[in-house]
């Protein structure tokens, strides 16, 4: 109800003992993600501090040899078992993906990291520091997974522009008249359709060109 509406999520988790979370609508979170998640009390400051580097390659829905090099490479540079940031990697991108999912600001963000660390037992110091390294992350991720996330539920549906180019000729002439000398716009539109991707090129004379710009103003009031 609207009451419970207006609480938040940290007194939510008071109110019925669950850990309920920003980034999961005021959801409580899966009974494991706290585990998982408090490994990165474990590491030390410099890897931590490097955290984006193995993030920002594993933010994806399906690992692939490029996500497992980044891994091996991080865990090289800081002579880390991959077994200690590896839990980290997954918790961090279910949170991320969820807070993109639900336009989550950071500051609810850090709320949900400090529940999740506090059930681990971290003290304020540790939550701190580890507050420090994942929100810049989590500010870094967040726009690009929402865009993400956007394009996925519009190509589910239809053709989604992704890119637009353009260039300006000149018709002189052609075999249905001479001298014509029509300026004409070249619009080659990049699109994204479902796991297929394709553009088309739409040539347009001046004042349809005109009408474009005009509806295009209307559009982003």
């Amino acid at each position: 109800d609207a009451e419970v509406d207006r609480l938040t999520a940290t007194a939510l988790s008071e109110l019925t003992g669950a850990t309920v979370l920003n980034c999961l609508g005021k959801q409580p979170g899966p009974p494991a993600l706290a585990a998982a998640f408090a490994h990165i009390l474990d590491l030390p400051d410099a890897v931590r501090d490097d955290l984006w580097s193995v993030l920002e390659p594993n933010l994806g829905a399906v690992n692939t040899p490029h996500t497992s090099q980044a891994v091996e490479a991080y865990c090289n540079r800081h002579e880390l078992d991959p077994r200690a940031i590896t839990p980290v990697i997954g918790a961090c991108r279910f949170l991320f993906l969820r807070g993109a999912e639900h336009n989550t600001p950071p500051e609810l963000m850090a709320e949900d990291i400090e529940q999740l660390l506090a059930e681990d037992q971290g003290d304020a110091a540790e939550i701190a520091a580890v507050l420090a390294s994942v929100i810049p992350c989590y500010e870094h991720a967040a726009p690009k997974l929402r865009l993400k996330a956007i394009y996925e539920a519009l190509t589910d549906h239809g053709k989604v522009v992704t890119d637009v180019k353009w260039r300006v000729d000149n018709v002189s002439h052609s075999n249905t008249g001479e001298a014509i000398n029509a300026p004409v716009a070249m619009l080659t539109l990049r699109y994204a359709e479902g796991d297929q991707t394709g553009q088309t090129t739409v040539q347009l004379l001046p004042d349809e060109l005109k009408k474009l710009h005009a509806a295009c103003e209307q559009a982003l009031r």
